[in-house]
């Protein structure tokens, strides 16, 4: 690829120079234009997305895998630079913390790619939305969004490789995904596990309220799903913040 992108570029350069009499530029404007359709032929009009670095698996003898979910591509969207693209189809590697894109050229070639992390706005994985924010708290990251508002709850994801003693063939083992939890209040994070912490997180006025919800809908914050963690945080920005849903 790094060959067509110079030869590209070269070419770029040579057109636009004007070192050429003017007899002769047809012909080297003719040569340019044929060079460039060939290499959007085979990368695609839009350098996004094959701006990154080629991905080799290291892991081949470790016990279980870096990736948020399976060990496989999920088809979702994915903003970069801005720019909305369908249809993607990439992993999260949660150790690593990178994104892993699964490219098919057109011209038939495929190529995993990590994506250059600091021009990814957000994508969607298996139903699940991510965005890259940047607090003190946590310097750049990429966060899982449960709910986003006045109140916004946010998870960040990990694993850890680490040597695994139990095994004489699988030396190295990766632990099971986890995950800490935030609410964001006026840009800053404060993180939670318990129904206790989370509840210190608000003024007095409005913690029975949102006791009485997490009792009632039987909650229990350690292991919330997502669809009941963001109702409480809409049902919490109900509260605080009425009339700005």
């Amino acid at each position: 690829m790094n060959r067509y992108r110079i030869v590209f570029l070269l070419l770029f350069v040579s057109a636009s120079s004007g070192s050429l009499p003017a007899q002769d530029q047809p012909a080297q404007v003719t040569a340019f234009n044929e060079w460039k359709d060939f290499f959007n032929q085979s990368y695609g009009l839009d350098y996004n997305l094959v701006n990154g670095i080629r991905y080799l698996y290291p892991y081949a003898r470790a016990f279980g895998h870096p990736f948020l979910g399976e060990n496989r591509f999920y088809t979702g969207y994915a903003v970069i630079n801005g720019q909305y693209y369908p249809e993607l189809h990439f992993k999260y590697d949660i150790c690593n913390q990178q994104i892993i894109l699964n490219h098919t050229f057109l011209s038939g070639g495929t190529e995993q790619i990590i994506i250059n992390y600091e021009i990814i706005d957000e994508y969607e994985l298996e139903g699940k939305l991510f965005r890259r924010y940047s607090f003190p708290e946590t310097g750049t990251r990429i966060f899982q969004v449960i709910e986003s508002g006045n109140l916004s709850c946010l998870y960040t994801w990990e694993k850890k490789f680490e040597h695994n003693p139990t095994s004489s063939w699988n030396v190295y083992s990766f632990t099971s995904p986890k995950k800490k939890r935030y609410v964001l209040i006026n840009d800053q994070l404060f993180p939670f596990l318990t129904k206790r912490s989370f509840l210190k997180l608000f003024h007095e006025e409005y913690k029975k309220e949102i006791s009485q919800y997490i009792r009632k809908n039987h909650i229990w914050l350690k292991e919330v799903q997502d669809k009941t963690m963001q109702q409480l945080m809409v049902f919490c920005n109900q509260i605080i913040h009425p009339g700005n849903d």
